[in-house]
């Protein structure tokens, strides 16, 4: 069974540190945040179906695993947690690139 793209990619973060980081590489370097359980391969195949009529490929996928902070609710002051959440650096070809803006 397939999963649809925009539930494994949900959304870009677009960051001070993100734009440095696509400016300072020779290849394009994008970051998402992204379903906790999507592997690699799953993040590499929704990233190239998305954004499909542009014709990129995807040469690397990095990802880094977030927990969900603890905060206080501002009801009970009871603490509750964040949800935990998933960040994926994509790297694409030289000469590619995806317009987020």
């Amino acid at each position: 069974m397939k999963i649809d793209p925009h539930k494994i990619v949900l959304s870009p973060i677009i960051t001070e540190e993100a734009q440095i980081q696509t400016a300072k590489s020779r290849s394009a370097k994008y970051t998402f945040r992204v379903t906790p359980k999507a592997t690699k391969s799953q993040i590499r195949d929704a990233v190239e179906e998305i954004f499909k009529k542009n014709e990129i490929r995807v040469v690397a996928v990095n990802t880094m695993n977030y927990e969900g902070k603890v905060r206080n609710r501002m009801a009970t002051r009871r603490p509750g947690r964040r949800p935990n959440w998933k960040k994926a650096i994509v790297t694409l070809r030289p000469g590619d690139a995806i317009e987020l803006i």
